[in-house]
């Protein structure tokens, strides 16, 4: 029996190198695809990795499919795209505080590919990264695993646009471990969407009618059923089509996303619970009788797991209020929020940016830096930086802000 401070030593093995690109951008969700386009829009040579066999991260891997508004920068093309195909829809009775709009998730992993395929962009999914290139502190690429076996793409330029700031640690860059709530998202077809609201007001409402048949001890359920941490609970949207809606099933807390063991367990309670809940709603309240579950995420939404340390750390004060002079993200076209060219860029690593979730800011504002729209427009922020860095022979750290 191994126990789990044993190790082996393995041989050493020539890699074969694929691929040598100007710019190679890790992770293929709204963050990495914003990142990639951008970049290809400015004369850049781009490859994109992505560990599932579709593109869209956790939109489409876990089913995050209602949004605020794609209004400004690259989220404007995504929306004018999802639009003409009538599949973003704002969505009504919510109940919430913030305007949300529903997206189609088939429908972007399709134009996900499409719009990368417009700009001659090499991408390569099934493929997952195990390490980084380095050269002193310079990033000068990534080695990957596949059904191929372990091979290594080399890149003069690198977006880690993984979620989980993969590629900046593994290239020894500061980061931090944060746990914040998980989830599994599930939606359901077959629902009289008009009956249930004439019985709940608004969809905010079934929160309450899970917590008061917890209390009664008519529902077990153990995961967090209110808001915490900038977690809904229990929540339920209307999506794009007239009988289908979108569940949160509670809050699983304590879980570290980059552990396997806490991401298996956090799979097989999420899930444990999702069938619980849709059963409670089948069986409780009206309008749901002839209700299935559709389907449940591919993966449990993990909401935080590393965030690098970068040259800026900005509160949400200052991302509401303050004009940086090196703002390089506006993420909506009727919001003040802004975010610094130093959240994108990570201490002591040279030719790396990141975009998305594992953006450096203060915890506290990470609640609203996660969302779609702020991850699109910080990988479009980290694209067009590193076209530019490209373009000037210089590091990102160089550029002219």
């Amino acid at each position: 029996m191994t126990g789990p401070m044993d190790w082996i030593t393995e041989p050493k093995r020539k890699i074969p190198v694929i691929a040598n690109v100007d710019l190679l951008v890790c992770g293929g969700g709204f963050a990495g695809v914003a990142a990639a386009l951008s970049a290809a829009k400015n004369g850049v040579k781009v490859m994109l990795l992505e560990k599932y066999g579709f593109l869209g991260g956790l939109v489409t891997a876990a089913l995050v499919i209602t949004t605020p508004p794609l209004n400004n920068g690259i989220n404007r093309e995504i929306g004018r795209r999802l639009k003409e195909k009538s599949v973003y829809a704002l969505c009504q009775n919510s109940g919430g505080e913030i305007e949300l709009n529903a997206i189609d998730p088939e429908v972007i992993k399709y134009e996900f590919l499409v719009m990368l395929r417009e700009e001659g962009i090499d991408f390569l999914l099934h493929t997952y990264i195990v390490g980084s290139i380095m050269e002193g502190k310079i990033i000068k690429g990534v080695i990957v695993e596949s059904k191929a076996g372990r091979q290594a793409i080399l890149a003069r330029m690198v977006v880690d646009a993984t979620g989980d700031a993969d590629v900046a640690a593994f290239s020894d860059a500061p980061f931090r471990l944060v746990k914040k709530p998980m989830t599994m998202m599930f939606n359901m077809v077959g629902v009289d969407v008009k009956q249930a609201l004439a019985r709940l007001g608004n969809w905010g409402k079934v929160r309450d009618l899970v917590k008061e048949a917890v209390g009664k001890r008519e529902l077990s359920f153990e995961l967090g059923v209110d808001r915490e941490f900038g977690a809904p609970g229990v929540s339920v949207q209307k999506l794009v089509y007239d009988d289908e809606i979108n569940v949160w099933s509670g809050n699983l807390l304590n879980m570290d996303g980059t552990d396997p063991r806490d991401l298996t367990r956090a799979e097989v309670i999420t899930r444990e619970h999702a069938v619980q809940l849709a059963a409670f709603l089948k069986q409780n309240l009206p309008g749901f009788e002839k209700s299935r579950v559709e389907c449940t995420a591919a993966q449990v939404g993990v909401r935080a797991t590393r965030q690098i340390i970068g040259e800026a750390t900005p509160s949400m004060e200052a991302v509401m209020n303050e004009k940086f002079a090196d703002t390089v993200a506006k993420p909506y076209a009727n919001s003040s929020m802004r975010l610094p060219y130093g959240s994108i860029l990570p201490q002591e690593i040279e030719n790396l940016l990141v975009a998305g979730r594992c953006m450096s800011a203060e915890e506290e504002a990470m609640g609203q830096l996660r969302l779609i729209p702020v991850c699109s427009a910080t990988g479009e922020a980290a694209g067009t930086a590193a076209a530019l860095s490209l373009r000037q022979g210089i590091t990102p750290r160089n550029l002219d802000r």
